[in-house]
């Protein structure tokens, strides 16, 4: 637009703290809509919590980064969530 070349001067001035520090601002809103998304549906709200916070931590473990932890431990919790309700729905239906 008219003001890119303002836009771009005040930005290649700016210390990068800065500019990481705007981003992250700009991306809260975003974050805050995905994670309540994620976490709306109790069915799967243990199991998107799990791989949020297994993602973030940075962990790497046998050389396998968060990224894949965290889709393994959310998975794992998934099942395991998911097989306790099919059994407690089985155990109430028994009855």
């Amino acid at each position: 637009g008219l003001f890119a070349a303002v836009i771009t001067g005040i930005a290649a001035i700016a210390p990068p703290l800065v500019l990481g520090t705007l981003a992250g601002v700009a991306l809260i809103g975003i974050f805050a809509n995905a994670a309540a998304a994620a976490l709306e549906q109790p069915e799967y709200r243990e199991a998107a919590a799990v791989t949020f916070l297994a993602t973030a931590s940075g962990m790497t473990v046998f050389g396998l980064s968060a990224a894949v932890w965290g889709l393994i431990l959310g998975g794992i919790v998934l099942a395991v969530t998911r097989r306790l309700a099919a059994a407690k729905q089985s155990s109430a239906g028994g009855k």
